[in-house]
């Protein structure tokens, strides 16, 4: 992960200009002692991160001050895990698989004829939803969708498709995930295998197709969920300017971010139920400032999906 150390070096000596150490090493299933892959190392306290790659390597550095600081581990389908940050090599962290993941869902075997296409934005205006984090961490992006009642007794959850904005496209990978809701309309658990997705960048558009025919809605609706990956394959290069004085004086400053820049819409506050994950859980999009003046007071930004439902 040579590409991913150099992102982290570059944001903490940014700050830091003297000692750093170095931690490197792998995360393993507790039980079967098989790489995960694509779990995520966060340091909570100073709003730092990576992910580790496919074969659940990592490698990173960090100033000698946060030596002793917690080091937040996660990944779907295992228990989060805390531990000390210390310096070595060859690490193993162990994740144990959580007990509460992928509770009992009812697969569709049947071909349904009745569907219902959820959530058209034409006309609503557009942006683009990177790293919320400013690539400071990994984060997601969820968006609630309701019970569809007019489909009867019955809803299946067909095909999902993700878009992507027109700026910054390229090869890049992201986890999808599709998750129950709570009783007050927050993220809750899996309700199918979480999937890698790759794109490339010439896609304006993913279409996810669900296993069998569709996977059952609950009742109190789901969200669907897409979930940035910090890894070499998906890192970039952009240019923020940045007024440095009042002489109108501009600076170039370079940023790592990571793909993709999923697309994003502008609705009103009150027909709207997303969130983002901080290191603190999540948050309702709506808390975050918008850097845009046309943004009015009521409106929030929400992802860009668009949902084909059976019954």
């Amino acid at each position: 992960m040579r590409k991913a150390t150099i992102v982290l070096i570059t944001f903490f000596s940014f700050f830091f200009a003297h000692a750093q150490k170095s931690i490197s090493g792998v995360i393993v299933n507790k039980e079967t002692q098989q790489p995960i892959p694509y779990a995520h190392l966060i340091i909570p306290s100073q709003k730092r991160g990576t992910t580790a790659d496919k074969n659940g390597r990592f490698k990173f550095t960090v100033p000698d001050e946060w030596i002793g600081t917690i080091l937040k581990v996660t990944c779907v389908g295992f228990v989060d895990k805390k531990i000390v940050l210390k310096q070595g090599e060859n690490v193993a962290i162990h994740l144990e698989p959580s007990v509460e993941f992928l509770k009992a869902v009812h697969l569709s075997n049947e071909e349904r004829q009745d569907v219902v296409r959820v959530n058209s934005f034409r006309r609503k205006r557009g942006i683009g939803l990177g790293n919320f984090s400013g690539g400071a961490y990994p984060s997601m992006f969820a968006r609630y969708y309701p019970y569809e009642t007019s489909l009867g007794d019955e809803n299946y959850l067909k095909e999902v498709s993700i878009f992507f904005f027109k700026k910054g496209r390229q090869n890049a990978k992201f986890r999808f995930r599709v998750v129950s809701a709570s009783a007050d309309k927050m993220p809750d658990e899996d309700l199918v295998d979480p999937m890698i997705v790759e794109v490339s960048y010439k896609q304006a558009k993913t279409k996810i197709k669900m296993p069998s025919n569709g996977i059952e809605v609950p009742r109190g609706g789901f969200f669907i969920v897409v979930e940035h990956l910090f890894i070499e394959d998906n890192a970039f290069e952009e240019v923020i300017h940045l007024q440095v004085s009042d002489s109108l004086q501009i600076q170039d400053i370079k940023q790592k971010r990571y793909a993709p820049i999923f697309k994003g819409i502008i609705e009103n506050d009150g027909d709207s139920y997303s969130y983002y994950m901080s290191v603190n859980g999540w948050k309702k999009v709506r808390k975050l400032k918008m850097p845009r003046a046309d943004f009015k007071e009521e409106e929030v930004v929400a992802p860009a999906f668009k949902l084909k439902l059976t019954n």
